[in-house]
């Protein structure tokens, strides 16, 4: 059995395999920071106008707002669900990847059997976050009392910390035996944790995140000193933004999720060995 450090050690790896395919994962993610980007930009527009004609009436408020500008947040709504499916299609990909031991990157060729696995990726997802969102919503509307919201939260924060360590092993047992129901398969999930070692299995996870922690703070530092060398050149606010915007989806979005899914996929294989 190998080491945490080892799990982690080959995931760090694993993104460089392939620099051509994970710049190409990256386009994916930087279409969604520039369509993120104009929709907060044409949300900012509407609320101006929202917040700048006269009346108390909402419907006359709501009529002086460009309908274009509606149509196109929905239309671009629409793009980047499908975009976020295709890049869980892929996070799909590499942790099946990881499980068949493969070391190459997946390819990004068959975009409706990646949009497919993506459905599926984001379903479980769904799925696993309801109840922790479900006691959030409802908690927070029924507890009127004073702090009673803080109490709803940290209880809200529980669920969704324990769910989401049953959501890891639950997407990899699904993607295992190619069954949606086995992501939902509690007994499976939890024998196999168990045969890992719980204790093993949250260290891994948790050393992870530490790990993700520190490569952000120090790519935070370096994208501020390249910040800096940008609006000099630029002097332009926006496009600063757009700028940075691209690189940070270019190449580190899709490392980390690479990253993550590779290891997520490694403890998966462990458990059934």
């Amino acid at each position: 059995m190998a080491s945490i450090t080892d799990n982690i050690s080959e995931g760090l790896k694993y993104p460089f395999t392939d620099l051509k395919k994970l710049v190409t994962f990256g386009a994916f993610f930087a279409a969604l920071n520039i369509i993120f980007f104009a929709i907060s930009e044409l949300t900012v527009k509407i609320v101006k106008v929202f917040a700048l004609t006269r009346g108390n009436t909402l419907a006359l408020k709501f009529s002086q707002i460009p309908q274009d500008n509606i149509y196109a947040i929905a239309i671009l709504a629409i793009i980047s669900f499908i975009i976020s499916l295709i890049i869980m299609g892929y996070q799909y990909n590499v942790m099946k990847f990881s499980i068949d031991e493969k070391n190459d990157l997946p390819g990004l060729d068959d975009i409706a059997n990646i949009l497919i696995n993506g459905v599926k990726y984001f379903a479980v997802a769904l799925i696993y976050n309801i109840l922790p969102i479900i006691v959030f919503v409802v908690g927070v509307e029924l507890l009127a009392f004073q702090n009673g919201d803080y109490i709803v939260s940290i209880i809200a924060l529980i669920l969704f910390i324990i769910c989401n360590f049953l959501l890891i092993m639950g997407l990899a047992n699904m993607i295992d035996s190619d069954k949606f129901t086995k992501a939902f398969d509690l007994r499976e999930i939890t024998d196999k944790i168990s045969n890992l070692g719980w204790v093993r299995y949250v260290g891994i996870i948790l050393f992870a995140v530490l790990v993700y922690v520190i490569i952000m703070i120090f790519i935070g530092v370096i994208m501020m000193i390249l910040s800096t060398f940008i609006a000099l050149a630029v002097n332009q606010a926006i496009m600063l933004a757009a700028i940075i915007s691209i690189i940070e989806g270019l190449f580190i979005s899709p490392y980390m999720s690479i990253f993550f899914n590779r290891v997520y996929g490694s403890v998966y294989k462990e458990s059934i060995q």
